[in-house]
């Protein structure tokens, strides 16, 4: 969005763009909302869901709407997503599961069972290392006279101290500290955006502290790790699920390290910046807490946490509805003119200083008291060393707004007095990689999902797994299945599912009182029965036949429109789907672009998040709510005055009673149209693609035009867009004989069980005539077989009835994938028409 389609009050600045933050907070701004418009609504602009959000500006307005438990930091008044970004992050993953951005009585009853970590008595404990470590950084930094205080001291010691305090064995420090420090939150702290570098580690991390965990559940100590491996809830309060623990080594190492080492950073430079105040405290250390507090003030590294009004709320004369999301500007209520005299002044002896650089209310920082234990003792370290602090050079800023970060920060440290650091041992080598993504890829996967080469081919990789046996384990844990019978066994077992779901807990969706939904097809019996029995009775094969006529006009017209040179992707592959989906539901194909667009985004976010980047993450829930709110509106058009579609079959089913709520009914439609588009579009693009590059094959089907429906059977097989699908092991059971247990995760690779040579004569060659060997897995099996099939299978047979007798060459640059690891497809197919075939 361009500057002129800003509110005036912002004054051409976007809150919700990253790359503006470039040269520090926009503390300017914020003074011109606290005077003009302290309950403001923020455009869209660059949020990756398409949404604004509320900007509360003024201390007091943002500290009664904190202590207000009608803001929530998970989610609710009938959104899907939640969390504490301006962005919506997905229910069961992050919004509900993680601690910050859980409501209570359950946040509270978790952080009550974990909080003795920081309590006074831990940190007594604690004080004497973090003291050894801090002055050893600052003893090495200083030798030289100049260096980098960021790189140099205030990083390596906020996550040292996290790691310290998660109780991670010394020798692991290294590469950790270097993982750790590839992300600011979910964002790659060089770029300002998420990566595949910041993916990676923070999935490394991740697999990491769920080993970790693991091993203090067998073997406890007083760290934080281990009491989270033991928390055990009041009564009445659901126990902690695996996830719920997990999650915790990511939050403490990124939400335990990035306040502090940009609050360390960030006050230092007010120092060097400010050094009569620098010489007062090296002459009157009874100065030191007073500084502390207003290098929290001046600092403010959270700038803001959003939270979800959960009703309609009256805030400062301006009503908020349910739902909508308000962003609480930490950084802007530290400079309010009402609350603190002349606030952009910085001052060690200010006094009173009722800062919020740690929030307010229920949300209020767990760990304070350790972030003002962590600035003291760097404080505390470069006063015994330093006689003054002066800014070596200009100071570099990450592109975040949601954290106040310094990149790098030059200094010189003059009238240096050599004071040595206490001995600390050495640090054992680890025997963790220097590179994440080598620890991911060997623990949790089997394959590399962001490999070129294996997106352009994965069935070479595929074909190296499956040579030691059908049923593996990663070194992390993952059951691997590979082999044709053993995936079929797995997709039958009733002791296989999903169990709580939380493996796929980013797919939830929330009901009006902002309870997690799940989709049917992430369900296990008997809800999973009861849902997809009511939906079979409106989805039928004979409303899906009727669309055989329409299905080859509407290809026919596309083609027509196309011309001679064309992306076969976006002439047929997008519009033919979406169009049939579109009057299969009954909506007007004036809306079938929106649609598409938000397919395009679930459909990529099918993926799990941990190789989705924050902004995709983003976009999937942005389309879900559209969805959402798209269906919800339509069913109650159809309930008032059904039609001849099957939202108006939906509306109507019924079975001994039960009909689908309104949730089930608005994310079954959702679901449907996501996935069936999603699977459709790539089965077309993968299957044309084949035939071009084997025109034996090709011309085989032009002299053979009856048997196209085992033909589109066997293009699937060679090449489907569904690839992988996971489940948990629900109970001790075996699979192709080796036994599962309990709790496991598996990864049945669909692909390499459609190529499984103990099932398929030659199994990479692509034959349109094959007769032997089981049935496809394309499209699943078992109780969760897709139920879209009959709709997929009809599209591609009318594509390619009108495609076949044209004589297509692929054009250049060439076919190019997608990104996507769950769906394998085409992200363009450049074609061109030489005329009809022979």
């Amino acid at each position: 969005m361009t500057e002129p389609q800003l509110p005036p009050v912002l004054d051409g600045f976007d809150l919700s763009d990253q790359s503006r933050f470039a040269d520090g907070f926009p503390h300017h701004v914020f003074a011109r909302l606290r005077r003009e418009a302290p309950v403001f609504f923020h455009p869209a602009a660059s949020t990756a869901d398409g949404e604004g959000f509320w900007v509360l500006s003024r201390y007091e307005d943002i500290k009664a709407a904190a202590a207000d438990p009608a803001f929530s930091s998970q989610g609710g008044g009938g959104r899907v997503g939640g969390g504490t970004h301006i962005d919506d992050l997905a229910p069961g993953v992050h919004a509900g599961t993680m601690l910050n951005m859980m409501d209570d009585p359950r946040h509270q009853a978790i952080r009550d069972a974990v909080s003795p970590s920081v309590d006074a008595a831990a940190l007594a404990a604690m004080e004497p290392e973090l003291r050894a470590i801090a002055e050893d950084l600052v003893a090495r930094a200083v030798e030289g006279g100049e260096g980098d205080l960021m790189v140099d001291v205030a990083g390596p010691f906020a996550i040292t101290a996290a790691l310290l305090l998660l109780g991670v064995p010394r020798r692991d420090w290294p590469p950790l500290r270097a993982w750790a420090d590839v992300s600011m939150g979910f964002d790659d702290r060089e770029a300002g955006v998420d990566t595949e570098r910041s993916q990676m580690a923070r999935v490394a991390l991740y697999q990491y502290g769920t080993g970790a965990l693991k091993a203090r559940a067998a073997d406890p100590g007083r760290d934080l790790l281990s009491l989270v491996a033991r928390a055990e809830l009041p009564d009445g309060e659901r126990p902690m699920s695996a996830y719920e623990r997990e999650v915790f080594f990511n939050l403490i190492l990124g939400a335990g390290s990035e306040p502090p080492r940009n609050a360390i950073a960030h006050g230092l430079l007010a120092l060097a910046e400010h050094p009569e105040q620098w010489k007062a405290l090296r002459e009157d250390r009874s100065l030191v807490p007073g500084a502390v507090e207003e290098m929290l003030r001046w600092s403010s590294p959270t700038p803001y946490n959003r939270r979800t009004a959960t009703r309609d709320v009256e805030l400062g004369g301006t009503l908020i509805r349910a739902g909508e999301k308000v962003t609480f500007w930490w950084a802007s209520a530290n400079r309010d003119e009402s609350v603190f005299a002349d606030p952009d002044v910085f001052d060690i002896r200010r006094d009173p200083n009722p800062h919020l650089a740690f929030g307010f209310g229920a949300h209020g920082c767990m760990g304070e008291r350790m972030g003002r234990l962590e600035l003291r003792l760097v404080l505390e370290a470069l006063l015994d060393r330093v006689g003054e602090l002066r800014p070596a050079g200009p100071v570099r800023w990450a592109r975040s707004n949601k954290h106040t970060v310094i990149l790098n920060l030059p200094m010189t440290y003059a009238d240096a007095t050599p004071v040595p650091a206490p001995a600390r041992p050495e640090e054992p080598p680890s025997a963790l990689p220097a590179n994440p993504g080598l620890y991911v890829i060997t623990q949790l996967l089997p394959f590399n999902p962001f490999d070129p080469a294996f997106r352009a081919d994965p069935y070479p990789v595929y074909r190296k797994i499956a040579e030691a046996g059908p049923v593996t384990r990663t070194p992390g844990g993952t059951v691997v299945v590979t082999g044709h019978r053993e995936v079929s066994a797995a997709l039958r077992d009733p002791l296989i599912g999903w169990g709580d779901g939380q493996s796929v807990a980013e797919h939830f969706g929330r009901d009006p009182e902002g309870r997690p939904v799940r989709q049917f097809i992430f369900m296990d019996p008997p809800d999973h029965t009861r849902i997809r029995s009511l939906v079979s009775k409106a989805f039928t094969a004979r409303a899906i036949e009727r669309l055989r006529p329409r299905a080859a006009e509407i290809t026919s017209r596309l083609l027509a429109a196309a011309g001679t040179s064309f992306d076969l992707m976006d002439a047929v592959a997008h519009p033919l789907p979406a169009l049939l989906l579109g009057e299969l539901m009954g909506v007007p194909e004036d809306n079938l672009d929106r649609f598409r667009a938000w397919s395009a985004a679930i459909g990529r976010g099918l993926d799990p998040d941990f190789v989705l980047t924050r902004e995709q993450v983003a976009q999937r829930q942005g389309a879900r709510e559209q969805f959402n709110q798209y269906f919800a509106e339509l069913a109650a058009r159809r309930r008032a005055e059904p039609a001849e579609d099957l939202m108006s079959a939906l509306v109507a089913a019924e079975q001994e009673g039960d009909r689908l709520t309104e949730t089930e009914l608005v994310t079954t439609c959702t679901l449907l149209v996501s996935a069936g588009y999603a699977l459709t579009v790539h089965l077309i693009g993968n299957g044309v693609l084949a035939l071009l590059r084997e025109p034996g094959q090709l011309a085989w089907l032009r002299a053979n035009p009856d048997r196209l429906g085992g033909a589109v059977e066997e293009l699937l097989r060679y090449d489907a867009p569904a690839q992988v699908i996971s489940r948990v092991v629900l109970a001790d059971t075996e699979i192709g004989g080796v036994p599962v247990r309990a709790g496991e995760s598996l990864l049945l690779i669909l692909g390499a069980a459609n190529r499984d040579p103990a099932v398929y004569d030659e199994p990479d060659r692509l034959d349109l005539a094959r007769q032997s060997g089981g049935r496809n897995l394309g499209f699943g099996h078992g109780i969760h077989f897709c139920l879209g099939a009959p709709l997929a299978r009809l599209a591609v047979q009318a594509a390619l009835t009108e495609l076949i007798p044209l004589d297509l060459e692929i054009a250049e640059p060439g076919p190019r994938h997608t990104e996507g690891m769950v769906i394998r497809g085409l992200a363009s197919l450049p074609v061109t028409v030489r005329g009809r075939a022979g």
